[in-house]
């Protein structure tokens, strides 16, 4: 639901309606008043393009009763089928305008009824009948998709409605403490009646309660139009108020990005989340990463940067709001590292940065996700800066566009594009990023040698490329280049000249089958191109487990590797350990602790590997892997780790199985996962030296079934922070502590599924628990809470144990 309502003066006016919406404002106490302000409403009743009415005024003065007056009115009567009175209020629900709608049509919700299934009942009753709904005493947006409401702009003959008070009462309602309330109107009168304006920048400060919070607040929006500047400049400027105060730099940039889209189309949720993972601004394993996606996506909702339709399914963009993360993305060094996807928190893009001030609007042209068959006019092209035609159905690009002043063409996803013309980057002098992924091109054309400032080449899955041109060797400001899921048959020589590259991202096509492997090049690439990339900062190496070519190269690589000194990021498959052993010994960044991310792969039968979170560490031992403990690789290379994972690692019977440990080890690791350790007999020997896991929160064990106790008794004193313990699927454990005297300390969270021998939890004081859940516990007969539980406890959850459902 949009309604307008605009800057008005203390008479009451009208302003003319547009795109069927009216503003009318209630200002005097009269029946005079009231009946000027009803025959008003009745004119704006007659014009088929008022269909949404909107007044405010203060409270008390009047607006209900316009509203009666105006029901009671016969020639109201006889325009529609169905008139609905809902009072709002300030504490409303979706449930109760519901209620009270359905209420009035004779009908009942049942208990059991979701909203959704609710709305989409009224949907189907209202979708033929003419209807008025009043809404009276609204103070805040309320949308009516949600509640079941079809748009009257979109049903002929309908007609909504709308009153709400002065944006002052209105927050001087909500803002209770006198303190913050001289701040908060000095803030309201600062939006000059915007509404919009007035709601954006009230979320954005709906968790502050602490009034010298909200004095810096006030004096920060005042500053954020320039002085001299007034209108609409003056309005986006106070609109990026609320995206400063946006928590996250993942929420800020799924925030641009959103702007990428037509302007009014409705974007699916999932869709949403889901090319943000693609283009890497949202982080993490699949999982974790959508439903990351999940809550930005309700973040912005609530920040009213989006709004939510399709009842809840789906969000668009008020036209102010896309306006605001356009000037973002187009003007300021911020938007431009946006455009650079995961590697924006990485890089500084050293021509674009520079190359836009802020005080001019740079035009780009926006057909994402639009469904395209053909290209906008060439004359588009000409003017544009950045030009965003990715997920749509292009099937050729022009021979040569003449683009001189283009600064990024993203193109990725356009499943059918097959073919770069040979052409096609003569006259693109400015091109910094270039993003192609996702497309079926087999080849780049010779003219991407003409892109000699190119920044950023992005190519990932492109699933028939085969190899890079020698040309490519050109790119010598070249940043950026991620080939991940491009089964490259070679990688060549030429990449050795990119002297800036930063971040390398590298995937190999392989082959087990012996006829198809001869054909392929003798070499997947030379060592001497990692070792003249000094500047490299990211490195992911991903190669066919088996290929010959990479095991007959892996220990030259790995010498070369080890000598880069700007090293953060390094991922990559090692056919052995001694390899991985070999890398560790010799590895610069590692021993400094400057390696803060790092998947290393050691073994066989392996499809792929992804990156995982910054001061983190993923080993897997797949299959044939020989590895007895973490202690063969050194403990103290693992002090600056804070995520371990350890997983499908089939002689693992000690995690750590130093006989006569000194020093402490694992001093900052945050969260354990151990998964599919078939031997695995315990996590480390009984006595620990002092300080070893004093960080550790989480702890994980999936699948581990020959593991009888997860803690020795004379462990449970390392872990003083522990919070979570999650065990799953391990048929032999039969308790958390080996004897009855341990206990943990700071366990809030505990949860036990899927074993078969668990028989009791603890004995004696209870830790400071809030959550249990239990979950197929056979044997686990009872639980012994005691009296400190249940201070403390918020959810328990007992499915399937003591044998009983």
């Amino acid at each position: 639901m949009s309604v307008t309502m605009l800057p008005s003066g203390k008479d009451e006016i009208e302003i003319a309606p547009t795109d069927g919406q009216l503003l009318l404002e209630v200002s005097t106490y009269s029946n005079r008043s009231i009946e000027r302000t009803l025959l008003r409403i009745l004119r704006c009743m007659n014009d088929v393009t008022a269909r949404r009415i909107g007044f405010h005024g203060s409270g008390g003065i009047g607006k209900t009763g316009v509203l009666k007056a105006l029901i009671s009115n016969p020639k109201i009567k006889d325009l529609f089928d169905v008139i609905f009175w809902v009072t709002v209020s300030r504490n409303w629900s979706t449930r109760k305008v519901q209620d009270e709608v359905l209420r009035q049509l004779s009908l009942s919700s049942e208990d059991f009824e979701t909203d959704f299934e609710i709305a989409e009942r009224l949907l189907q009753v209202l979708k033929s009948q003419r209807f008025l709904l009043i809404l009276d005493d609204v103070w805040e947006p309320i949308d009516l998709n949600v509640v079941g409401i079809p748009d009257p702009a979109s049903k002929k003959g309908s007609r909504m409605i709308l009153s709400t008070r002065f944006p002052d009462e209105q927050l001087g309602g909500i803002i209770e403490s006198p303190n913050i309330q001289q701040f908060a109107r000095a803030i309201v009168q600062k939006c000059h009646g915007f509404p919009l304006l007035i709601i954006v920048t009230g979320r954005a400060l709906a968790k502050e309660n602490d009034a010298l919070a909200w004095m810096h607040a006030s004096k920060e929006f005042s500053q954020c139009s320039a002085h001299g500047i007034y209108g609409y400049e003056a309005l986006i400027q106070k609109l990026k108020f609320s995206y400063n105060r946006l928590e996250g730099p993942d929420v800020k940039i799924c925030f641009l990005y959103c702007a990428l889209f037509p302007e009014d189309q409705e974007i699916s949720i999932d869709e949403l989340v889901y090319y943000c993972i693609q283009e890497g601004l949202v982080a993490g394993n699949r999982p974790d990463s959508y439903k990351r996606g999940r809550g930005i996506a309700d973040i912005l909702v609530a920040a009213s940067l989006l709004q939510s339709v399709q009842a809840g399914l789906s969000i668009k963009m008020h036209h102010l709001i896309r306006d605001l993360a356009s000037r973002i993305l187009s003007l300021e060094v911020e938007g431009c590292q946006f455009l650079c996807g995961s590697y924006s928190k990485m890089t500084q893009l050293s021509h674009m940065g520079n190359r836009l001030p802020i005080l001019e609007y740079h035009r780009f042209l926006s057909r994402a996700g639009a469904g395209l068959i053909e290209l906008p006019l060439k004359e588009e092209w000409e003017e544009a800066k950045m030009i965003f035609f990715m997920d749509n159905e292009l099937t050729s690009l022009p021979e040569r566009p003449n683009c001189p002043r283009l600064l990024a063409l993203f193109l990725q996803r356009n499943h059918n594009l097959r073919v770069i013309p040979t052409s096609f980057f003569d006259l693109m002098p400015s091109l910094t990023i270039l993003n192609l992924s996702k497309t079926r091109i087999k080849f780049l054309p010779k003219s991407i040698c003409k892109l000699t400032i190119l920044e950023v080449l992005i190519l990932r899955d492109c699933e028939r490329m085969v190899q890079l041109p020698s040309e490519v060797g050109s790119l010598r400001r070249l940043v950026v280049l991620d080939l991940q899921g491009t089964k490259l048959n070679t990688l060549s020589n030429e990449i050795s000249e990119l002297a800036s590259l930063r971040h390398l991202k590298v995937s190999f096509y392989g082959s087990v089958n012996q006829m198809e492997y001869v054909n392929l090049p003798r070499e997947l690439l030379s060592h001497v191109v990692i070792g003249n990339l000094s500047e490299l900062e990211t490195l992911s190496i991903d190669v066919y487990p088996g290929d010959m070519r990479w095991n007959k190269i892996v220990e030259s690589v790995i010498d070369e590797v080890s000598n880069l000194t700007n090293l953060t990021t390094f991922c990559c498959y090692f056919p052995e350990v001694k390899f991985l052993e070999r890398f560790l010994r010799k590895c610069a960044t590692w021993k400094i602790g400057g390696l803060t991310e790092s998947k290393f792969v050691v073994g066989h039968d392996v499809k792929r590997f992804v990156s995982q979170n910054v001061d983190n560490l993923e080993l897997d031992y797949v299959q044939w892997g020989q590895c007895l403990s973490l202690s063969e690789f050194g403990l103290i290379n693992f002090n600056g780790l804070r995520l371990c994972v350890v997983r499908e690692c089939p002689e693992i019977q000690e995690i750590i199985a130093d006989a006569e440990l000194s020093d402490s080890v694992f001093l900052i690791l945050e969260h354990l996962t151990i998964n599919s350790l078939p031997d695995l007999r315990k996590i480390c020997k009984e006595m620990m030296p002092r300080g070893s896991f004093a960080k550790l929160r989480v702890l994980t064990l999936y699948t581990c079934p020959n593991l009888e106790f997860v803690f020795a008794s004379s462990m449970v004193q390392c872990f003083s922070n522990f919070e979570e313990l999650i065990v799953e699927d391990c048929s032999a454990i039969k308790k958390i502590v080996d004897s009855d005297s341990g206990i943990l300390p700071s366990l809030k969270r505990l949860k036990l599924h899927y074993l078969p021998n668990f028989v009791n939890i603890m004995k004696g004081a209870w830790p400071p628990l809030e959550n249990i859940s239990f979950y197929d516990c056979p044997m686990l007969k009872k639980l012994g809470i005691d009296s400190n539980l249940i201070q403390t406890i918020k959810e328990i959850k007992a499915i399937k144990i003591g044998g009983k459902n």
